[in-house]
């Protein structure tokens, strides 16, 4: 009686109080589990309202109330998986009434361009300052690279998705290289990388999602080389000397499979990842977890913890690389979202192998910005951001008895990007 009368004034902080004491003193029923679950819901707390839906479909199977308030907490949560395989229960007048979006081959087509640019003016202007007394070798620092992404998104049932994408990336470097015969630094040294990624994934009504991940990378990099002998640009090289490239490739392959579990206002997240990037192997394994503290999208904490391991010359390397995220509305039409990690992030994957760190030189940190402005009512959306990273650039000599960590060289990098989430 009393969570009746609390219902009908629309009291719903004191609905839930009452509702949760009647359920420790093991009074549970239908009617209950609906005024808790109606009253979480019109909090927009819809992550904890889905519980006592469930609970309530137990007492009432098929029950078309419960199961059109579940499926718009499902949705309005951001689980919209969990939502269609829901719609396969809705009966035909439920089906008539909410109509859930039909089936389509394409549902989300995405496109993003990123351009960064590294501080590496001195090192230009003045190379003998930082690369004098080297033993034989080369150094790679990068200087400028542009990145487009288009992705598309399929539904290929409710439960399952195919993600896909191409990226197109085209980098300038540094390039630095003495072996005996020739010395040289040139500050235009051309990389070309083409890359296609594809991820299945398997959603289960309980909120488990397993997403396998398939990742090509196929790169073009000039090797730049003296043609008339005697030094280079920027070293002293003679009027007869010239610099000139023939293109050599490579292909590097990334593999993952991530594990996502919804729990109440949680989602925790667990991967591993397997690359084979520069000649080299590489594991990476994830545990994280993000709070959903107001059960909405309106606010989110996140974070996770990167154990990055790489075998080369039979010495194994064990990074530790945390990361954090951050998300808020600041009204129904603009969103923030921060995000940043730490450590050396050498040939390294992120996102279940959908962003691979690939490049000589590599990031240290990075810390990230973007507004997220939604331009319809059936999702699409438009953002632009700003990410700040420190990269990190090493010797590498062609005796490996030289050693490893030689002429480490810092230098910082800013990113702008941009792009548009279409949902059709």
């Amino acid at each position: 009686k009393e969570t009746y009368n609390l219902y009908l004034e629309k009291q719903w902080d004191e609905l839930i109080r009452a509702g949760k004491l009647g359920l420790k003193q093991d009074i549970d029923y239908y009617y209950l589990r609906m005024r808790i679950g109606i009253a979480f819901y019109e909090k927009k707390n819809y992550k904890a309202s889905q519980a006592h839906f469930r609970k309530a479909l137990e007492f009432n199977e098929g029950d078309p109330v419960a199961l059109e308030y579940l499926y718009y907490a499902y949705l309005l949560a951001g689980q919209s998986q969990q939502a269609a395989m829901l719609a396969k229960e809705f009966t035909p007048s439920l089906t008539e009434k909410v109509k859930p979006p039909p089936g389509k081959f394409a549902d989300i087509l995405s496109v993003e361009y990123l351009y960064n640019f590294n501080d590496t003016e001195d090192i230009i202007n003045d190379p003998e300052k930082y690369f004098s007394g080297l033993p034989y070798g080369y150094q790679v620092i990068t200087r400028n690279f542009s990145n487009l992404n288009a992705m598309l998104h399929h539904v290929i049932s409710p439960g399952i998705t195919l993600t896909h994408a191409y990226t197109y990336l085209n980098k300038t470097n540094y390039y630095y290289y003495d072996d005996s015969l020739s010395r040289f630094g040139v500050n235009g040294q051309k990389v070309v990388q083409n890359q296609y990624y594809i991820s299945p994934a398997f959603s289960t009504q309980s909120g488990l999602t397993i997403a396998p991940a398939f990742h090509i990378l196929r790169i073009r990099f000039q090797a730049p080389y003296v043609v008339t002998g005697g030094g280079g640009p920027g070293f002293g090289g003679g009027s007869s000397s010239s610099i000139q490239y023939t293109d050599l490739f490579t292909n590097h392959f990334v593999s993952g499979l991530n594990l996502s579990q919804n729990v109440g206002r949680f989602a925790i997240h667990l991967g591993g990842i397997y690359s084979s990037i520069n000649d080299a192997s590489q594991l990476t394994g994830t545990a994280g977890l993000t709070w959903y503290p107001m059960g909405n999208l309106d606010f989110y904490l996140g974070s996770a913890l990167n154990v990055h391991t790489e075998l080369i010359d039979q010495e194994t390397n064990i990074e530790l690389i945390p990361d954090f995220l951050l998300g808020f509305g600041i009204s129904s039409k603009v969103w923030m979202e921060f995000s940043g990690s730490y450590g050396n992030m050498k040939n390294y994957t992120e996102g279940n192998g959908y962003i691979v760190y690939n490049g000589l030189d590599w990031m240290k940190y990075k810390a990230i910005g973007s507004v997220v402005i939604p331009v319809s009512t059936k999702g699409s959306k438009i953002y632009l951001g700003a990410r700040f990273a420190e990269y990190e650039s090493r010797f590498i000599p062609f005796d490996p008895s030289a050693g490893r960590d030689m002429n480490i060289i810092i230098n910082n990098s800013i990113s702008i990007f941009g792009g548009i989430s279409w949902k059709f």
